[in-house]
Formats: structure tokens, sequence, C-alpha cells
């Protein structure tokens, strides 16, 4: 065993931000990169006499023996990390972060919590950020050398950590200064990072600043051409006003969006808030000082009256607006975006000096390591960007080809580029200008990449390399490679696609709005709308199939979370789908897949808040339908039926399930059977018809064991438990509990499990075993907080406001319980008779021992929590 200090020690951890994009873009030459960063990081462990003890691919785990000492180490290896050439021009940003404990020796190294705050601190951190616990900056505040300070970045809540992170940001000479907020669980923000600086917008970046923060401004619209640079800029201005609005910085990309209905979807999503209803979001933002990034608003119908909405709302709450012209709404603060300025001499420090040359060079070095102005290409540098009328992405385009093209020879080809279609003609000079350096980087493109990057165009919000493959490559023979990382590489080389870190860490392809629409009518003009289409639907209906295999078992969350991330394109499948064929007519085909989709989708829409949206997509399909498939119609009357009774509407939600029964019956299913006579029970039970709801779960129980369906057992079961709980039959509905619990155990079934608790929790609580409710509480309490279904949510916090009033803790019930309403009115999801009277016989006791106002300021407190700060509160209970 080599020896290590033991004691307090800090423990440094490091990557690089982005690493998979720098891959992607660098290709051969990221082993340059990964070995120079490498090299730098290890020279300032030494110098500072750190302990290497770990390091995979690009990441870094050291240990000092002085927190003084770590944080020198952090300073000079960023320091010495910008001053670095970079293949390719890249820009290789480390982020690093900084805590002080003391963890336990173990074999070779360390364990212990300690360790994995510090990994779960450093994980918070932009690249080029340096951040530090509170324990560590206390340690290092007196050694620190000179010229170094801090940055109070507040507290921060982490991942599998218990309690708030107090959190600093190092600053000081070399060390970059603005940051996005931090990505902790509680950091209040979603703000895209971009892989270069921005280059040449100082002036327009201060003035946005400024405007935003002026006393009564509430909404600034940036407006100009696409392609000049709006995005960009609004994104680099809000990252830097953090302090400004300390409860939140979104951003909201709607480029996909095309109506008012799903804009407020979209920005409840960004928001995290559930529920796609108006009134979710403005409850949200209502007493918040929070700015609103909303991206691309010009082709949403619609979109200003939403943000005339919002604003009204919310009267702390700031918008940011980026739209091809302005909303027209009262108080609306308009700042035309310029295109950069492009050098008027051919001097060549006039031609340096210009923004548009210096954002060229930017892009060319990163194609052309060591690309410079010289006096020999000068001239045609300033020609191409006067050209270009200093677009911005006319610029990155055409400086994508510097890689094989001399600034002569582009020039050249610039100004014999394809002529402008009749269709353009109209359009204002600086669009044309665009539309034709698109076309242009198009037609030079080799022809299974121009197929690729035309059909990527029916993606909306992007995709994963798997969708790419699937449908960018598709038909394209067999010489395609397996792997679409090539594909991605060769279009991400010219500017024609973005690539972005998914949240599970692998690469997310890209389109910025304007070659989308270029993308789109050159797949029309090729003649593969239809089919590029059709294979989009398809790819997404077994990308929901497959997930719905995983949503009651151990991978239910993975399967959730792809979902959601996926709601734009299954969105965009379900719009194509149901939408008339080519013949104006429906389409058997189409409509085929949009059944598959809505029948695999009815449980995440159920499971995750989306009720409302799911009830239209569902019932469109019912209308569509074909009585020839009558096992979909069965599934589909199935989904809709659930979501109705989510939503308290049993009359409606039975006929739906005795459809489906008759269906199944006929067909002879007998494990589809025992699923309809399960929800028809339990809807039956909600209605207040025990007796019939009693006989239908017993029904469903016996016919499931028969076909060995253990799970769907364990789902009769558990509502079999809530009917006895109903008629007051507790000592059986535990009995038949215990059953449920140990067949959801022996099937992982988590989701099955949190089910079972709630009831067992009613049955106990109604028992008066409090302490037994409580204990049933805190054993579910993790799972609950992280699954981010709305339903469990509510009613276990619902729960916890009886269990406490019950163990005489009076205070926190009104405020839990207000938490459930708000996560109920955001979702849809009304409180059902029998569990609302249930509730108030708990909670009534607890409200007398307060004055109305007491009961009524904290209960106000809890509705105005989000999700999830309800989810925290939760987690609160058992500390």
């Amino acid at each position: 065993m080599r020896k290590l200090p033991t004691g307090t020690v800090t423990m440094l951890f490091s990557d690089i931000e982005g690493s998979t994009v720098l891959l992607s873009r660098l290709g051969t030459r990221y082993g340059e990169a990964l070995s120079a960063q490498r090299a730098v990081l290890r020279a300032a462990i030494s110098d500072w006499r750190g302990h290497e003890l770990g390091t995979e691919g690009d990441s870094f785990f050291v240990v000092f023996e002085s927190a003084a000492a770590a944080v020198a180490c952090c300073v000079a290896a960023q320091r010495a990390l910008a001053g670095q050439a970079w293949p390719g021009g890249a820009a290789v940003r480390v982020r690093m972060g900084l805590h002080s404990g003391e963890p336990s020796r173990h074999e070779d190294g360390y364990i212990g919590m300690d360790l994995h705050r510090a990994a779960r601190i450093a994980a918070t951190a932009h690249g080029g950020q340096v951040v530090l616990s509170g324990v560590t900056w206390e340690l290092a505040q007196s050694g620190l050398p000179a010229g170094l300070s801090v940055r109070d970045l507040g507290f921060h809540r982490l991942k599998d950590i218990e309690g708030p992170e107090h959190i600093y940001q190092l600053a000081g000479p070399g060390l970059p200064e603005y940051f996005p907020p931090l990505k902790s669980l509680g950091a209040a923000t979603n703000l895209p990072v971009p892989i270069t600086p921005l280059v040449g917008r100082d002036s327009d970046r201060e003035r946005l600043r400024g405007l935003i923060c002026q006393p009564g401004v509430r909404l600034v619209t940036l407006t100009g051409p696409g392609g000049v640079g709006k995005t960009r800029l609004a994104i680099d201005a809000a990252a830097a006003l953090g302090e400004t609005f300390p409860q939140g910085i979104y951003f909201s990309a709607l480029a996909t969006v095309r109506d008012a209905d799903v804009m407020w979807k979209a920005i409840a999503g960004d928001l995290s808030v559930d529920g796609d209803q108006p009134a979710a979001v403005m409850a949200h933002l209502c007493d918040r000082r929070t700015l609103l990034v909303l991206d691309n608003l010009e082709q949403v119908h619609g979109g200003a009256e939403v943000v005339a909405a919002l604003l009204a709302a919310a009267p702390r709450l700031v918008v940011l607006a980026t739209s091809r012209g302005p909303l027209h709404l009262q108080g609306e603060h308009e700042l035309p975006v310029p295109p950069l300025e492009v050098p008027q001499e051919p001097a060549i420090a006039a031609v340096t000096e210009s923004a548009a040359v210096r954002l060229f060079v930017q892009q060319a070095s990163m194609v052309r390591p060591g690309f410079v102005v010289t006096g020999e290409n000068a001239a045609d540098i300033a020609a191409i960007c006067r050209r270009l009328d200093g677009l911005p992405l006319a610029i990155e385009l055409a400086a994508s080809r510097a890689r094989l093209l001399s600034p002569k020879a582009l020039l050249a080809r610039l100004d014999h580029s394809v002529a402008l279609t009749a269709a353009d003609a109209g359009r204002p000079s600086r669009q044309q200008t665009l539309r034709a350096t698109v076309a242009w980087s198009y037609d030079l493109l080799p022809p299974r990449s121009a197929a690729a990057l035309r059909r990527a165009g029916v993606f909306a919000g992007g995709c994963d390399l798997d969708a790419l493959a699937a449908l960018a490559l598709a038909g394209d023979g067999p010489a395609d490679p397996a792997d679409p990382l090539e594909l991605v590489s060769e279009l991400m080389d010219v500017s024609l696609i973005t690539v972005t870190e998914g949240a599970d860490g692998e690469p997310r392809v890209g389109l910025l709005e304007t070659i989308r629409e270029f993308a789109l009518e050159r797949l029309a003009e090729a003649g593969e709308a239809e089919s590029a289409h059709r294979r989009h639907a398809e790819h997404y209906a077994a990308l929901a199939e497959q997930a719905h295999q995983q949503l009651y078992g151990p991978a239910q969350l993975a399967a959730l979370d792809r979902l959601e991330a996926e709601h734009d394109n299954l969105r965009a499948a379900l719009t194509w789908s149901f939408a008339p064929g080519p013949a104006a007519i429906p389409d058997t085909e189409r409509v085929d897949t949009g059944l598959r989709l809505v029948e695999a989708l009815a449980a995440f829409w159920h499971q995750h808040g989306h009720a409302t949206e799911g009830r239209r997509w569902l019932q469109r399909a019912i209308d569509l339908a074909s009585n020839d498939n009558a096992a979909r119609v069965a599934a589909v009357a199935h989904g809709l039926g659930i979501l109705l009774t989510q939503q308290n509407e049993f009359a409606a939600a039975a006929s739906l399930f005795e459809r489906s029964l008759a269906i199944y019956r006929d067909a002879g299913d007998r494990n589809q059977e025992a699923r309809e006579l399960n929800s028809l029970g339990i809807t039956r039970g909600y209605a207040g018809d025990l007796d019939t709801a009693r006989s239908l779960l017993e029904e469903s129980a016996a016919l499931a064991r028969k076909v060995g369906n253990e799970q769907r057992v364990a789902a009769a079961l558990t509502n079999l438990g809530l009917v006895e709980n109903f008629a007051g039959n507790l000592a059986r509905a535990a009995e038949v509990l215990r059953e449920a619990v140990a067949l959801d155990e022996k099937y992982g079934d988590q989701l099955g499990l949190a089910l079972d608790r709630q009831v067992l929790i009613m049955v106990s609580l109604r028992a008066g075993h409090t302490g037994e409710a409580r204990d049933l509480l805190f054993a579910g309490l993790d799972y609950v907080a992280s699954a981010g279904n709305s339903d469990i949510l509510a009613t276990t916090l619902e729960l916890a406001a009886c269990t406490l009033a019950e163990l005489g803790e009076p205070l926190r019930a009104p405020r839990l319980a207000g938490a459930a309403a708000a996560v109920r009115q955001a979702a849809g999801m009304p409180l059902a008779a029998q569990d609302a009277e249930m509730v108030e016989g708990f909670l009534a006791p607890a409200r007398a021992t307060m004055t109305g106002a007491e009961w009524d300021a904290e209960y106000g407190a809890g509705r105005a929590l989000s999700q999830e700060q309800a989810a925290t509160l939760l987690l609160t209970l058992n500390q």
C-alpha cells in the first residue's frame, strides 16, 4: 500500500467538459488534446505535491494534504490550459471541483461520503471553472496566493447527498469570471453551454445586459434574420445574470413549436413544471425573480399571447425573446441584432480587427490549425466577409471549408455559388445571402452526407446517434458505416449540424432552424419527404414500445427519462401519423403507426403528468382507428380509460374499460382480460360501487393466477386492498397488500411497491398504527422523490401530511398538503372524493391547533413549490 495522507485531506476531481462532442469534432486528433490536457494537469499536480489516485479518460482524481495547495494547483492548471495551443483550434475546457474531508483509507485509496461529495461538487461546474465547498474555502483562504478570491454561489442540492452544499467559485487573474449557474439538482438554469466563445459582440452583449437589468423592463426581443446570431447573443448575455435573477434563468428552444398549446408544454418542461396547463406554468413563476429566454418565436401561432399571459401572471418575470420580428406587445423593448462588422479597408490591421474576420479566423482555425490573417490572404478574407454580409452563420459555413480551400479559392467559389431559386427572389438580401451560402455548403457535400442532412430535417429537437443512423443513413447501401460518428464529424466540420451532450452523456445531433428549413425543402424536392417522415414515426414507435416494456421494472426511471428527452420527436411522429396522407385521406399505415405510439405512450403520459395531452392523442387515435384492428382499439381504449380515471371521469373510463374487456374476451386473451377487470374494478370502487369493485378485482386476481402473470396478480391485489380500505375492512386490506408487496419485491417493480406502500399507509393510519405508517412512508421517499410521477408524488405528500398530523407535528402538515395541491393542479389530476375525505379527516384536528392565518400561510407556501421542490420537501422529512 502506497503512502498517502490521512486525516483531513482536500480532494480534486476534474474532467473535460463536452468531451464526447470534442471527440466527434477532432476525430483522431482528440488523442493529442487528451495527452496535452494530462501533461498540463500532471505538471501542476507535481508542483503542488498532489497525489494522483485515479485517471480515466479525461478525468483526474487527486488528493492534497493542504487545501491551499489544492487551490493553487487548480489555478496553475487553469492558467496553463488557457494558454495551451490545442489541435484543430479547439477549445478544451476542464472543470474542477474541490472538497475537504476525512475519507477512510481503503486498500490503495480512499472510501467514504466525503469522496462522493467531492465528485458531486465537481460535476456541478462548467469548463474552465473551479468550484469548492465551504469547508475547503475555510481551510484554504488564509494561505491563498495574492489576488485570489471567491464568488459565493449559494447553497445547492447534490445528487445522492443529503442536505444542501454551500459552493464557491474561485476567482482571480487568469481565471474566467462568468459562467452559467451550477449544474446541481437545485440549480435554476438549463442554459446551453456553447462550444466556442462569442466573437465580436462585446458592445451588443453589454447593451443587452444593461437593458435587461433596467428597472421596469419586462420584455426584450432580439430581432433579425435567421443566422444573424440572436440565439448565441441571448445565451451569452443571460449566462452572466445569475445574481440578478437568483430564482432562475431558463432557456426554451421553440424552433420546432408551431402553436401556443405546445409552447406552454415546452416551457413547462424547461421549467420542470409537470402538466401542460398554462395555469401550472404561471403558478410556478408567479412570485419568482426569473429570466426566461424564449428562442425562435416567429413561427409560433399565438406566441405573443403566451408571452403576454406570462408577464401578466408573474410580475417579477423578465422575458428575453428571439424572433425575426417584434412581438408587438405593450412594454416590449426591441433590440435589432446587426450583422458583424465587416472590414472596410484593405489594410491588414483593419481586417484583423473586424468582428466578422475574427469569427472567420476562429472557425477556420478549428479545421485548419494555425490559420491566421496574413498580407497575402487579408483582402480575400475581407471580401468573403463582405460577400456574406457579416452574417455569423454564413461565415461559419464558409470558414468550415478552409480545411481544403484557401481564402482566394473560397472567394471564387462563393462568387459562383448556386443561383437563388425563384422562391428566394422576394427575400431580404441578407436572407438570400444566407440561403445561398447554406445551399453552397450543401451542394459541396458528398451524396451520402447530403441525403443524411436533408433527412435529418424531420427530427424535432434533435436526435441521438441511433435515430440518425436509422433515418438519415437508411437505404443508402451496404457501404454505409455502422457507426454514424463518421457522418456526424463530416457534417459538423462544415457547420451544418450542432452536437451537444445529452442528459445520458451521449452525443445529440441538432440543426439550426434556418438549416432545418432548408433541409426540409431539399427533402421535398428530392421526393423523400413521405418516406423520411414514415421512417421517423416508425423509429420512435419502436423506441416507445421498447421503453414501455421497461416501465414496470428496475429500468423504469431510465425509460421515463428517455421518453421525456424524445417528447418533441414523439409529438412530431404522432402529428404525422394522424394527419391526412398525400391523397388527403386517412392513411391506414400512418394511423397504425400512430396507434402503436399512443398504446406505448399511455403509461408514460399517466406517470409523468401529461394526462391532458395524452387524452388528446388517445381520443384522436380512437376516432381514426379501424374496427378491423380490434386488439389495437382495445389497447388504446384502455390507455384513454386510465387517463380519464386519473382525472376522476369514472363513468367515461368504465365505458372504455368495458369496451376493451369485451374485445379481449371475444379474442380469448385471458391475460389482457385480467388487466381490464382490474382497471374496471378500481374505477367502480372510486365511483362508490364497492361490492362490484371487489368482485371484479377478485376475478382479475384469480384469472391472472391462472395464466401465471404474478405482476398482474400484484396489481389486482393492490387495488383490492384499496377497495377494502374504502369499505373499512382493514385486516383484509392489510392481508392482500402484504401479498402484493411480496410479488412486487420479487419482480423489482418499484412503481408497484410505491403503490402498495401508499395503500398500506392509509390502512395503518385508519387502524391507529401511526408509527407503522411513518416507517412505510420513510421507506419509499427516495423512489417517490426521484420518479417524476406526479400522481405518486401528490398522494405521498398528502399521506405525509396526514401522518405528521397524527404524530403530533401539525406545523408541517399544511405545507405538505399545499404542495400536493400544486402538483395536482399542474398535472390536471384532482383528488378523488374518497381520498379527499380521508385527508380532511386527518388534517382537520391539526388545523384546529393553529390559527386560520397560520394554516393559510403554510398551505400557500406549499402551493408555491414546484414539483422538484415538493420532492425535496419530502426528502427532508426523515432528516
